[in-house]
């Protein structure tokens, strides 16, 4: 059985997310989302350059964010980009975790 959560591939789907999104935010997370009509969920990472300095972080905090996404129950189908903002440094990886679980119950 094929999972219910993708990625976005290409930038034709980032354009279109940015371009027509509705947004949800709180200090860690930014959630852009636009509906599909693929039955599934679909997701982006933002992780800055600027506010993320070190590859070795960047790459940490997109590790972790595919594990909060893979524990999630896709509610509908969605397009989305989560922009991670620099206040996701100052906080544990369990604090991070709460915080993206809260703000994606938020999209019903």
């Amino acid at each position: 059985m094929k999972s219910k959560i993708q990625s976005l591939k290409s930038p034709k789907d980032f354009r279109n997310v940015l371009n027509h999104c509705k947004e949800f935010s709180n200090p860690v997370f930014k959630i852009k989302l636009v509906s599909n009509k693929l039955n599934k969920l679909r997701y982006g990472l933002a992780v800055n350059k600027t506010n993320f300095k070190k590859a070795v972080t960047r790459n940490k905090v997109k590790r972790q964010m595919r594990t909060f996404i893979s524990t999630l129950k896709p509610l509908k189908a969605i397009d989305m980009i989560i922009v991670v903002k620099a206040n996701y440094i100052n906080n544990t990886y369990q604090a991070n975790k709460k915080m993206f679980t809260q703000l994606y119950d938020t999209i019903k």
